[in-house]
């Protein structure tokens, strides 16, 4: 038994597919597969069900998983003290990250990171901040980015604040308001382009930035508002309103020349003065691998001086 086997394992797992695993892990399928079979003889037992379209577990796999991962955090712990991994990190390492911070913070970050260690490479599973918390808790990736906090059993450190914008087209009655500050009674009546369940921008109970804990602060009922369309993609939401469909609340650094040159209009909400802050997250009670430690101070470190 070595690491590559017990690795492989955990990610075919992770992914419920050998071909994901190979793939997240920069391997090919058939070496996956081989690493996976050399382990299921040593051990004398069957560790994956392979039937149907994706693979899971069986009893014996279930089992095994605690113990691989432990195995894993226990030989990252003898790295990072004993070689200079922390100094010069390589390897693989894999972000979870909701819609905001995936749009332009993560990237750069990413490059200004690989500029300084260019052995290590990504993989970035986005999503919504309650996925990317939950697949935290899972063990699906070491670091993750949101913009609302949630779980106890994860460590928040914030990073950076955004401003949230109401988004119109020049089209529609909202956007011919002159200048670059809208009221809430000037677009509350208008056509809403709505986030996905689980983004921060609709939590209440985990937020208090959220927008919708907002209108409800000041009277306005998420269910007496026109919403015409929900949609888990910020690109397609400001396309979507780019031609008239609706208005939408995003955060402005998701906004590019583009976006204007469309005919899209961005103001400030008069009452709505709370930037938003995102977070680095990551789990409390887990040893991060040392390209994971490495990155996470770095983010930690330069978040502010990375534009």
């Amino acid at each position: 038994m070595d690491f590559k086997q017990i690795e492989a394992f955990i990610n075919v797992i992770k992914y419920n597919s050998f071909s994901k695993a190979a793939a997240a892990t920069f391997l090919t399928q058939p070496t996956i597969s081989v690493h996976i079979r050399n382990l299921e003889s040593e051990l004398g037992v069957v560790l994956l069900d392979r039937q149907g379209k994706t693979v899971t577990p069986t009893s014996f796999g279930k089992m095994f998983y605690k113990y691989a991962t432990e195995m894993i955090s226990i030989r990252n712990r003898a790295l990072d003290v004993f070689s200079d991994e922390t100094d010069n990190p390589t390897g693989v390492l894999e972000i979870q990250t909701s819609s905001t911070p995936g749009q332009d913070f993560v990237p750069r970050m990413m490059k200004a990171f690989n500029d300084l260690y260019p052995s290590v490479h990504f993989t970035v599973e986005q999503s919504d901040s309650e996925q990317v918390r939950q697949n935290l808790l899972n063990g699906i990736g070491e670091i993750g980015f949101v913009g609302s906090l949630g779980s106890s059993e994860l460590i928040y450190e914030p990073v950076f604040e955004d401003e949230p914008r109401l988004i119109v087209s020049n089209n529609r009655p909202a956007g011919k308001i002159e200048g670059d500050v809208i009221s809430i009674a000037d677009f509350i009546n208008e056509p809403f382009l709505w986030r996905e369940q689980g983004s921060a921008w609709r939590e209440v109970s985990h937020s208090k930035e959220s927008f919708l804990s907002f209108l409800q602060e000041n009277g306005y009922k998420a269910e007496n508002l026109n919403i015409i369309a929900r949609i888990n993609s910020i690109g397609v939401i400001r396309k979507a309103v780019a031609t008239g469909l609706g208005v939408s609340v995003v955060s402005n650094s998701t906004m590019g020349e583009k976006d204007y040159e469309m005919g899209i209009k961005s103001y400030k909400i008069k009452e709505y003065k709370r930037d938003r802050t995102f977070y680095l997250a990551y789990r409390k009670k887990i040893y991060l691998s040392p390209v994971a430690e490495a990155f996470k101070n770095f983010v930690i470190n330069n978040h502010h001086i990375i534009k």
